[in-house]
């Protein structure tokens, strides 16, 4: 019996040994340097919730994270507007897609830290890092995570390598500051039971790195001693290229909340550009078009500011029989007179239409 279990394991080894290497050398030589797959070189895209001046997102996956240059473009930056209200809906995120998914190892964030801008003053203090687990985000289970609602606080280092605890495979991870070194809160007024604060400070990073291998192909011995692919025998693996828009390709519901989120955040930013890619350029509804209502909206930001949009209760009923969809809730707008420093709110009951329009959803009706 020992022998027969001596031949065949020399059979796998030698037909193993034509196409790479003995068992016997796999083990002994070093394992592989890990590969930092979150580069634009590598394929790695980077997009953002949004970004302040000059600063985009593709500077996170550029390779260079020395921050002497911040002043000049480099990094993303961002506004740190949700402490306004403490509305954890509205934190900003930079994201980076990886061209295939990657056995993740340690996630290495770089924040400013600079003669100019020491870290202790100007970096990343609380943040959060996740990773989309095909139908929403997750913590990435960091050994130095003491707060199951941040990866890191209190940060005053330019560079933090997190180690991965667990087994980790995924294709998409984002950052989302929470707050920065140069944060500081100064009360304003209650808008109802909430108050609302003046926010300053920014949060800066110049790079984040993903370090890992590639995702590797599963295949049972048997295909490996018949050298013939897992479909010849009735199983079939998906391509790297599926598994990859598997487990980043989000739902009609989580598209649309997406579009919901950036509609927010388009109305506390006062980026009329923002607000108006959430509508689609046909839109028409109680005899206004796009045009209407981006006079209105341009209108409304030249005459108020410090404005807080928050949509509640929302419900999304898609209609998959003629790609739309229907949204439901409240809202809750808040904002101050630019003439006068008077505090206003109004809200109300919302209804929105949405269409599927070239694989991006926009608003073509609201009542």
């Amino acid at each position: 019996m020992l022998r027969v279990y001596i031949v065949c394991l020399t059979l796998v080894l030698t037909i193993i040994g034509c196409k790479s290497q003995t068992l016997q050398e796999h083990l002994l030589e070093p394992p592989p340097p890990l590969i930092n797959f979150a580069l634009s070189r590598n394929g790695a895209t980077a997009d953002a919730s949004q970004s302040v001046p000059n600063h985009r997102a593709e500077e996170v996956i550029d390779g260079d994270t020395t921050s002497e240059t911040w002043d000049e473009g480099s990094g993303w930056g961002s506004s740190l507007e949700h402490l306004r209200t403490s509305d954890l809906n509205k934190r900003p995120y930079v994201s980076v897609t990886l061209a295939k998914p990657v056995d993740i190892r340690k996630i290495v964030v770089w924040t400013v830290d600079s003669e100019k801008y020491p870290a202790p003053r100007f970096g990343l203090k609380d943040y959060r890092i996740e990773y989309w687990h095909g139908t929403g985000w997750g913590l990435i289970p960091s050994g130095d995570t003491r707060d199951k609602q941040y990866t890191a606080r209190n940060n005053t280092k330019g560079k933090r390598v997190h180690e991965v605890r667990d087994r980790l495979i995924a294709s998409k991870i984002r950052l989302v500051p929470v707050s920065s070194n140069d944060t500081v809160r100064n009360y304003q007024h209650m808008a109802g039971k909430r108050p609302v604060y003046e926010v300053e400070g920014v949060a800066r990073v110049m790079e984040l790195e993903v370090w890992g291998y590639a995702a590797p192909e599963v295949y049972t011995l048997q295909q490996i001693v018949q050298g013939i692919p897992p479909e010849s025998i009735g199983h079939t693996v998906p391509t790297e290229a599926q598994a990859a828009k598997d487990q980043t390709e989000p739902t009609i519901k989580e598209t649309i909340q997406n579009i919901l989120n950036r509609y927010e955040r388009g109305y506390d930013m006062a980026n009329l550009a923002q607000v108006m890619s959430c509508f689609s350029e046909a839109y028409l509804s109680n005899g206004r078009t796009y045009q209407d209502v981006k006079t209105k909206v341009s209108h409304f930001f030249q005459t108020y500011h410090q404005i807080d949009m928050t949509l509640t209760d929302v419900n999304i009923h898609p209609n998959i029989v003629d790609d739309t969809a229907i949204v439901t809730g409240g809202y809750t707008l808040q904002y101050v007179t630019k003439a006068d420093g008077q505090v206003k709110q109004t809200s109300g009951k919302v209804t929105l239409v949405l269409a599927d329009e070239a694989e991006t959803w926009r608003i073509i009706r609201a009542e």
